[in-house]
């Protein structure tokens, strides 16, 4: 896999997510822009590149039920809790960004 083409699906990720996405659809867009190079290393590369979140983590991130890649499945929200501390709920973040009430 080429170092731009990754590049480009980092920087895609980044700029979704600033944008309001949360994990499982930063989960869906991972899958279609890495389209035939989907896997759990390209995710993996995908997600730790754009979040800096660690490969245990991710290594878990790989039975979300969106990838259907092993045997065990983990929710939605399974997922978008483990990915909590990298990748905070659009709605969370913008509670934080108008400050308190």
């Amino acid at each position: 896999m080429r170092d731009d083409f990754m590049q480009c699906t980092m920087d895609g990720l980044q700029e979704a997510y600033c944008r309001g996405m949360g994990a499982t659809d930063l989960g869906r867009l991972a899958k279609e822009l890495l389209g035939s190079a989907f896997g759990p290393i390209s995710f993996a590369a995908a997600f730790r590149g754009a979040f800096g979140i660690p490969l245990d983590i991710l290594q878990q991130a790989l039975a979300w039920q969106g990838f259907r890649v092993g045997e065990r499945t983990i929710s939605d929200e399974e997922f978008t809790d483990l990915l909590a501390d990298w990748i905070c709920d659009p709605g969370a973040r913008q509670a934080n960004a108008a400050g308190p009430s």
